[in-house]
């Protein structure tokens, strides 16, 4: 018996030096909620495991409902990443996130996250030495992902998650994590130059979800069309942002996929403002490893192109 377990314990010492460590190594099963999380993940995980996408198409969280596919992803995964279950309300429908097999991240509820309360006076502008927001400290922004410095955590987040679970894959998931931040901050650093000469203009957006891109590059928004998903402006709420788009000289109406041009024409009046729809949850991307960094360039794009500059930017992503 002792030359026996000496001799399995030879072989697998040998196999380890010839296939590495991969024969320890888990095949991770891993489920995302939205297209920015399954880019961010498809570049951690680079070759290692099964990558499955649960809001696909031009849905958005809020309107998601799953399939039987989709219960199908999440009952085989080893992990599921979202932002919180007040954003992807359709998990709250389920019992599949309290299963004990799977571990579940709310990239909201993590240490280091940064969170905003929803500016939902949504006529916030002020003049300085008021306070005019009226905000309720109870109801956060989750529009997480679209602060640089968020989603680095992000990263750093799911490269410790995937580590923990699969630990002979670990030093791949950190280069491979480690890289995308080197980039990252490199996108960050030119997108905060391309919007610099617009610091000083100002928008009215239809939906309140660019807080996070606002502050992290130092852009200013007046208001929201949209008090509500499903409640439309009141006469009073328009009348007021009109208001202020021409004593304010707004620049730009920035909508959001979906959105009824015309209430935003009423807005803009006689001004000069531009109007722009920005994907912010990258619905009409491929997904990939690259859409992520492909939907901030092409938000930084839509917001010069609405604020009709003269010289209009052209990049992408590969």
């Amino acid at each position: 018996m002792k030359v026996l377990n000496k001799t399995i314990v030879t072989i697998t010492f040998l196999m380890t030096l010839l296939f590495g460590n991969s024969i320890y190594a888990k095949d991770l099963k891993v489920v995302t909620s939205i297209k920015p999380l399954h880019s961010l993940a498809a570049r951690v995980m680079g070759e290692h495991g099964e990558l499955e996408l649960l809001v696909n198409g031009g849905v958005t969280p809020h309107i998601f409902r799953m399939k039987p596919s989709d219960f199908k992803k999440v009952v085989n995964a080893d992990v599921l990443f979202y932002i919180s279950p007040r954003f992807e309300t359709f998990l709250k429908t389920t019992s599949l996130v309290d299963r004990p097999s799977l571990n579940t991240i709310a990239f909201a509820d993590q240490e280091g996250i940064k969170l905003y309360p929803y500016r939902d006076s949504k006529v916030w502008f002020a003049e300085e030495g008021e306070d005019h927001h009226g905000h309720d400290h109870s109801a956060m922004d989750l529009h997480i992902w679209l602060d640089p410095s968020n989603t680095r955590r992000i990263v750093t987040i799911i490269e410790e998650t995937l580590s923990e679970l699969d630990p002979m894959n670990s030093n791949s998931y950190g280069r491979n994590a480690k890289l995308l931040i080197k980039e990252l901050y490199e996108q960050e650093e030119l997108i905060r130059e391309l919007l610099r000469p617009l610091r000083d203009s100002a928008m009215i957006v239809y939906h309140d979800a660019f807080q996070y891109y606002e502050r992290a590059y130092s852009l200013r928004s007046m208001g929201a069309i949209e008090l509500s998903p499903d409640k439309p402006p009141s006469v009073k709420h328009i009348s007021a942002l009109k208001k202020i788009a021409e004593e304010r000289n707004v620049t730009c109406v920035l909508a959001i996929p979906g959105t009824h041009p015309k209430i935003a024409m009423t807005v803009m009046g006689d001004t000069k403002a531009g109007y722009g729809v920005v994907d912010h949850l990258g619905q009409y991307l491929e997904a990939g490893p690259q859409s992520y960094m492909q939907l901030m360039f092409e938000i930084t794009q839509r917001i010069v192109d609405c604020q009709e500059k003269e010289e209009a930017l052209m990049f992408g992503a590969n």
